[in-house]
């Protein structure tokens, strides 16, 4: 009964609609980020809990893992920016027209849609277990996530020494940072079908989840305060949550994969200072914490890995769904692709690859590189990604015990 509860769950992970709203697919564990973050059908070990769970069942090895990563996405500059706003405003702008100016342009930079700054963070143990053709696994899995984004006062720009209501020394403009952190502990199960040409997997999960939003002036306010009265807003509440996938064998060499991940739609709340833009233009801060809901909706990705050879192993991913972030104000649908070579039984491997995010017109392609080193039973794997424009960089690290 259980494989045919997991097939059936496969079957509607496969339907799924692709139309939703979800944080970014965050880039958990060095190997995948080594691999350009194509991971779906590629992962052989046991963060295939994070990437596809049908793949514990595949590699039948028992491994315990620690993982740890970052992430960092700057299409905004804010924290240079408000600097520089601050700057301008304690210098006083009275009869200096050429620091109005710049104000304003600076201010109309930041009044793009997809000028934000976001970052997401991961980490967690885990330990996969496998018996028969199946297998099981435990793990405590945590990511972050967090946006910045500004919010322009359009009324409040006119740069003439002579301006009155709408003078920009008046201006509102205010910067708003969202933020979800949760913690995931998971029982997972994986099994085979068909010979080991199908694998089926899910995971069942409690998610305790902190949320964080505020709102701060960017003239009267500055950047690390701002930080400090973000993660004074903390609320916090747990949701349940299933996650699904399936891996196919079709031929020798060749895995295709799908996962689900938030199945159910988790909705957590959220309580704090917002802004808004009103009819004029104008922004006003609410005067007192607003409280709404952050909601998860499933997240989608499709994978292809293939080995023409034993020791290569060559991967792409694809987002299915576009996932819209917590403030609707960017989109991220990522396809990425990587490879790896290992080397003397997996003694040295080496990793590289690339992403992009194709549903936001200022993310560049980022490139990646990973090394993985063995001595025995123990592994540490080391990752890292960077677009070369001083926007994008990530990191991840593990340690890892398989046998």
């Amino acid at each position: 009964m259980k494989k045919y509860s997991l097939m059936i769950l496969a079957a509607a992970l496969l339907v799924a609609p692709v139309a939703s709203q979800a944080a970014q697919f965050a880039v958990f564990g060095p190997r995948a980020l080594g691999m350009g973050g194509a991971s779906v059908a590629a992962v052989n070990d046991s963060t295939a809990v994070y990437w596809n769970p049908a793949a514990l069942a595949d590699f039948r090895k028992t491994d315990i893992r620690l993982s740890a990563g970052a992430a960092a996405r700057d299409y905004a500059d804010l924290n240079k920016k408000w600097s520089d706003i601050n700057d301008i405003y304690s210098a006083g702008l009275a009869g200096d027209p050429a620091a109005a100016a710049q104000l304003q342009q600076i201010l109309l930079e930041l009044d793009k849609p997809d000028s934000v700054t976001n970052l997401d963070a991961t980490g967690g143990l885990l330990l996969s277990i496998p018996f028969a053709r199946s297998a099981m696994a435990i793990s405590a899995i945590g990511v972050g996530y967090a946006e910045i984004i500004p919010t322009i006062d359009t009324y409040h720009l006119n740069t003439s020494p002579t301006a009155t209501t709408d003078s920009i020394a008046l201006n509102n403009s205010a910067a708003t940072g969202i933020g979800l952190v949760t913690v995931e502990p998971a029982i997972s199960f994986a099994t085979s079908l068909l010979d080991d040409r199908i694998f089926i997997g899910a995971n069942a999960k409690m998610i305790y989840a902190s949320t964080f939003i505020n709102t701060d002036y960017l003239r009267t306010g500055d950047y690390n305060n701002f930080i400090d009265n973000l993660n004074n807003s903390e609320t916090r509440s747990s949701k349940a949550s299933i996650d699904a996938g399936i891996l196919v064998k079709p031929t020798k060499g060749l895995n295709l994969g799908v996962v689900g991940r938030y199945l159910n739609s988790p909705s957590f709340t959220v309580t704090g200072i917002v802004a808004e833009q009103l009819g004029n233009g104008d922004v006003q801060k609410s005067l007192l914490p607003v409280t709404g809901e952050i909601e998860l909706k499933p997240q989608y990705r499709a994978g292809v890995a293939w080995k023409p050879i034993d020791n290569l192993t060559l991967s792409a991913d694809y987002d299915l769904s576009k996932n819209k972030s917590f403030t609707e104000r960017t989109e991220d649908q990522t396809v990425a692709g990587g490879v790896e070579l290992t080397m003397l039984k997996e003694v040295l491997s080496l990793r590289g690859g690339a992403y992009k995010n194709t549903a936001n017109t200022n993310a560049n392609v980022v490139y990646t590189v990973g090394l993985g080193l063995r001595l025995a039973a123990f592994r540490l794997d080391l990752a890292g990604a960077y677009d070369f424009k001083e926007q994008e960089a990530q990191a991840s690290a593990s340690l890892a015990f398989k046998f």
